[in-house]
C-alpha cells in the first residue's frame, strides 16, 4: 500500500517532467528531419496542417482548377494549382504546386523536396465543388544537392 501511495505522489512530477522538452521558448532552430518521416506520401485536406517531423505543411489555397470535368469534351486535361504554406523553425514559405506536369509539380523548401502527387477529387465537378472536399497527396524527401 505504501508503494502505491508513493507512486501516486510521484506521478504528477513524472508527468510534468516529461512535458517540458528542452525548456526553451520553442523558437530554436530545428535540426534535420528524421529519415523515418522522409521519402513518404502524406495527405493534406484543404485548410488543414500536417506535421512531418518539425516541418509543417498547410494546404491553404486552391488557386486554379481548370482540369477537365466529368462528361466534358476538353482539348487538354487542364491543371489544378494549389498553394501550400511550409514552416520549419522560424522560416515560412508559400509553395506553388500543380497537377499538370508541364508546370511546377514540386518545390524545395529549406533543403526539403515537396511534390504534389495527386489532388482529389481527380475529376472536378462543374462548377467547382466545395473546397473542403479537396485533398492533396504530397511527397516529402530531402532535396538533391
Amino acid at each position: 500500500m505504501r508503494t502505491f501511495i508513493r507512486v501516486l505522489a510521484l506521478l504528477p512530477v513524472l508527468v510534468l517532467g516529461s512535458c517540458g522538452g528542452g525548456g526553451g521558448d520553442g523558437d530554436s532552430e530545428q535540426g534535420p528531419l528524421p529519415a523515418s518521416v522522409l521519402g513518404q506520401e502524406y495527405l493534406i485536406g484543404f485548410g488543414e496542417t500536417i506535421h512531418v517531423g518539425s516541418l509543417a505543411l498547410e494546404f491553404t489555397t486552391l488557386a486554379e482548377e481548370s482540369r477537365c470535368p466529368l462528361n466534358a469534351n476538353c482539348v487538354w486535361a487542364g491543371n489544378a494549382r494549389i498553394l501550400v504554406t511550409a514552416t520549419l523553425g522560424r522560416t515560412t514559405g508559400v509553395l506553388e504546386l500543380n497537377t499538370y506536369a508541364n508546370y511546377q509539380v514540386r518545390a524545395t523548401f529549406e533543403g526539403y523536396l515537396i511534390e504534389l502527387r495527386r489532388l482529389q477529387p481527380d475529376i472536378p465537378w462543374m462548377p467547382r465543388g466545395p473546397l473542403e472536399e479537396y485533398t492533396a497527396t504530397v511527397f516529402v524527401d530531402r532535396a538533391s544537392n
